[in-house]
């Protein structure tokens, strides 16, 4: 069990596993995203939810789709100058004519 979620009249705790997140959004929604991608986040209001408890490794935000950007950002360097034409060296594939 990763988190349980104990949602508004219900006798029981629902368990979510380790690759499924949890955040806390404005306004105290509670989203919850699922590890299979084909399955939708499933987002509840307040008054639909009373008590989220996790294993203390499994933050709120760990395993949602906003965590793995920051790990991609990292192979990304903004000085990387591969793009630019600096040099006016890049040339264009057609050739221009004034169509005679």
């Amino acid at each position: 069990m990763a988190f349980t979620v104990r949602f508004s009249g219900q006798a029981q705790s629902q368990d979510f596993g380790d690759d499924d997140g949890f955040e806390f959004l404005e306004g105290g929604v509670l989203a919850i995203h699922f590890g299979e991608e084909e399955t939708r986040a499933q987002f509840h209001p307040p008054t639909k939810w009373e008590q989220v408890t996790a294993d203390p490794d499994h933050l709120a935000g760990l395993n949602t789709p906003y965590v793995d950007e920051e790990d991609d950002d990292d192979d990304f360097d903004e000085d990387d100058e591969e793009f630019e034409d600096e040099d006016d060296e890049y040339e264009d594939d057609h050739d221009e004519t004034d169509g005679d």
